[in-house]
């Protein structure tokens, strides 16, 4: 009866975290353009109108530009995003349900 040869492989591994360099922070929010991403979850669209009309209200912000993603499984469409960028200081993206 011929010997089998077995190979051990070690499974483990250290995390690969990709870098982050988040945008810089505004000096204020009075008088800025606001962008917002709806993911098109449930509720989403609550959340975010409230949050829209909070930081008008209380952050004194100017504008809000909307883009509405056609299904959270879905990216943004790229262009959609370039254009929403160019119309905004900042941008806030968040989930429903």
């Amino acid at each position: 009866m011929a010997q089998s040869e077995h190979v051990l492989v070690n499974p483990v591994t250290q995390p690969v975290i990709a870098p982050f360099d988040g945008a810089p922070r505004l000096a204020s929010l009075a008088g800025t353009r606001l962008g917002i991403v709806d993911d098109s979850k449930r509720n989403a669209d609550v959340l975010l109108e409230e949050l829209a009309e909070v930081l008008k209200t209380r952050y004194e912000i100017t504008e809000v530009h909307w883009h509405r993603k056609p299904s959270a499984s879905k990216p943004a469409d790229p262009a959609a995003l370039k254009e929403l960028v160019s119309k905004v200081d900042a941008v806030v993206i968040a989930i429903g349900d």
